[in-house]
């Protein structure tokens, strides 16, 4: 049996607990934070919680009383051991406004909920290369509340759904100005000679936490934020894709053309030594 963590109290996962008119399920007045747990503890926690605290504020929300990073990790600890003395997994922690009203809100305090599922690996890895493509004809807009991890995700049950028809393991979205914006679960990096490029945070893309240490890393000389057109795909040497759990995987084929890995693998080796992991 798997057990979750509700409002600060473990159930078993199967339990009933969020009523139909929880404003999550009714009007998506929620978000989310995936994150990986290696040997026990969560790399990158800072900036995960940093865009926590900005997420809440955008939706004039406030966090759980007593939730704080720390009571987190405590918790998720008591999860882990009750999940099988689970020391290596992906976390999602989703957060939902309580009350009720219509479209406005009657309280801005937040509750949540968060799980935890078993992975292999106790380091960031490359992987064995992804195949993609590209979804033109739904596009992601671009607005305040673009780069939050909302929980409206039509936009990429839809891409998803065409990957898997397509033969695909990741889509490409773009945004209404028709330039790349991200992926369904990554941010997209393109390396074009010595130089690493990934569409600024204006296209629309999710401000990822892997993203923004991996900008941190790199150095202004070869790195650049801006559009990139879909036509760069197909001119760059490497395409990159980044998310807090997988780390740093590469693509190995899009519209038959095949590619490398070698800043992938670079970057992810940089990556490991940086988080000690």
């Amino acid at each position: 049996m798997r057990y979750i963590n509700y409002n600060g109290t473990i159930h078993a996962e199967h339990e009933q607990l969020l009523p139909v008119t929880n404003r999550g399920f009714r009007y998506g007045d929620s978000f989310f934070e995936t994150m990986v747990m290696f040997d026990k503890k969560i790399p990158l926690l800072d900036y995960h919680w940093s865009r926590i605290e900005y997420t809440a504020e955008v939706l004039a929300a406030q966090l759980p009383k007593r939730f704080t990073v720390e009571s987190f990790q405590h918790m998720l600890l008591d999860l882990a051991l009750v999940n099988d003395s689970v020391t290596n997994a992906r976390v999602r922690l989703h957060f939902f406004r309580k009350g009720g009203g219509l479209y406005l809100p009657d309280d801005a305090e937040l509750g949540y909920t968060f799980s935890i599922d078993k992975i292999e690996n106790n380091k960031f890895e490359t992987g064995d290369g992804l195949k993609i493509g590209v979804r033109d004809d739904c596009w992601k807009p671009v607005s305040m509340t673009s780069d939050l991890k909302s929980s409206n995700a039509l936009m990429y049950v839809l891409a998803a759904q065409l990957a898997k028809a397509s033969g695909w393991d990741e889509c490409i979205l773009l945004n209404d100005s028709e330039s790349i914006s991200e992926a369904i679960q990554s941010n997209v990096f393109l390396v074009k000679g010595d130089k690493i490029v990934t569409p600024h945070l204006d296209s629309g893309c999710v401000n990822g936490v892997m993203r923004s240490y991996l900008v941190s890393m790199l150095d202004d000389e070869i790195f650049e934020e801006r559009e990139v057109g879909v036509k760069e795909l197909l001119e760059a040497d490497e395409i990159l894709l980044t998310n807090a759990v997988r780390g740093i995987q590469w693509v190995r084929e899009y519209e038959g053309k095949v590619y490398g890995n070698n800043k992938a693998v670079e970057l992810t080796a940089l990556l490991n030594s940086e988080l000690k992991l």
